[in-house]
C-alpha cells in the first residue's frame, strides 16, 4: 500500500481535536485520512480526490470509521461548493499532499515505460490530454515549459522533436514519448531521460501549479481560528507557489484575518523517512496558521 509522506508531521501540525472538522483535500489511498480519523470522535474529515480508483481504495480503507469519514469525487478547487453542500463553514484544519502515488506514476496513464496512448490526466473526465495539449501548443511555449521543469540547454531541442514527431503522426504514445528522449537527450546515469518531460507534460494538462496557487491563497479563508492549513510539495516550482502564497496571507494581503507559519522553513523528511521511502526525498510541507 502506498507510504504516506510525512505522515507523523502531518499529524502534528494539524492537532487534530475530537470534535473537529478536517479536510483531506488530495485523499490518495487515505494514509493521511485514515490517521485524521483516527483521532476522531463527533468530529469528521471530508476526503476529495478526481481519481476514481483512489477514491474506491480510500473509501474502502475509511470504511471502518463510519460516519466520521465523508468523501467526494471532485477536485480540491471545487472546494467551496462541497463545503457547501456538506453544510460546512469554517474548518479546523487542511491538508493537501501535492505528490502522485507510485501506484499513478506506474500505471498506464502517467507510466513513461506504457505504451498508452498520450493521456496524463490524473481526472479521466477532464477534456485536456496530453495529446490535446501537444496539438495547440506553440513551440516558444512548451521549450519555456521544458525549461522551468529544469531541461535547460535541451529544452528547445526537445520541443522540436516533439511537436515535429507528434504533427507527422509518429508521436501518439507515452513509450513513443520516452523513445524520443531517450534519442534527443541520451542516457545519464539512473534517471530516465524522460522524467522531467512527463513531470512538465503532466503538470501542464492537470493544470497543476494553477491548482496550488488557487488553493494556497483561497484556502486560509476556510479555517477557524486556531485552524491550520498544511500543504506537501514535490517540486520546488510548487513550493515556491505556496511560500509566496502564505508569506502574502501573513503580511495581511488578503484582508482582516491574521495568519502565522508555523516554521519559516519547510519540514522536510527524516533521514529514516528518506532511507525508507526514496520517493519522500523531494518532500516540503508548509503549514500556516489561522491566528485571529
Amino acid at each position: 500500500m502506498h507510504e504516506p509522506v510525512l505522515l507523523t508531521e502531518v499529524i502534528d501540525a494539524l492537532r487534530v481535536k475530537p470534535d473537529g472538522k478536517y479536510i483531506d483535500g488530495t485523499l490518495g489511498q487515505a494514509g493521511h485520512a485514515e490517521e485524521i480519523a483516527r483521532r476522531l470522535d463527533s468530529g469528521q474529515l471530508l476526503g476529495l480526490d478526481v481519481d476514481p480508483e483512489n477514491l474506491d481504495a480510500a473509501e474502502r480503507r475509511l470504511q471502518p470509521f463510519g460516519n466520521r469519514t465523508l468523501t467526494r469525487r471532485v477536485n480540491f478547487r471545487g472546494l467551496q461548493a462541497v463545503l457547501q453542500d456538506v453544510g460546512w463553514g469554517e474548518v479546523d484544519g487542511m491538508l493537501f499532499d501535492l505528490g502522485v502515488s507510485t501506484e499513478q506514476l506506474m500505471g498506464p496513464s502517467l507510466s513513461y515505460l506504457s505504451e498508452h496512448p498520450l493521456d496524463m490526466r490524473l481526472d479521466p473526465s477532464s477534456p485536456i490530454t496530453a495529446a490535446s495539449f501537444l496539438a495547440t501548443v506553440e513551440e516558444r511555449a512548451l521549450s519555456d515549459l521544458l525549461t522551468e521543469y529544469g531541461e535547460g540547454a535541451a529544452a528547445r531541442r526537445l520541443s522540436t522533436a516533439i511537436l515535429q514527431q507528434f504533427s507527422s503522426g509518429t508521436l501518439k504514445t507515452n513509450g513513443d514519448l520516452s523513445r524520443l528522449c531517450e534519442r534527443v537527450i541520451g542516457r545519464h546515469g539512473r534517471r530516465h531521460p524522460g522524467t522531467r518531460v512527463f513531470l512538465a507534460l503532466r503538470a501542464a494538462v492537470n493544470d497543476e501549479n494553477g491548482a496550488t496557487r488557487d488553493i494556497a491563497e483561497s484556502g486560509p479563508n476556510y479555517l477557524a481560528v486556531g485552524g491550520r492549513l498544511a500543504v506537501i510539495t514535490f517540486h520546488s516550482i510548487e513550493d515556491r507557489i505556496v511560500k509566496e502564497a502564505f508569506r502574502g496571507h501573513v503580511r495581511g494581503e488578503a484582508g482582516e484575518r491574521r495568519y502565522a507559519l508555523v516554521s519559516k522553513k519547510p519540514i522536510a523528511p527524516t533521514f529514516e523517512e528518506e532511507r525508507r521511502n526514496p520517493r519522500s526525498r523531494s518532500a516540503k510541507l508548509r503549514v500556516l496558521e489561522r491566528v485571529s
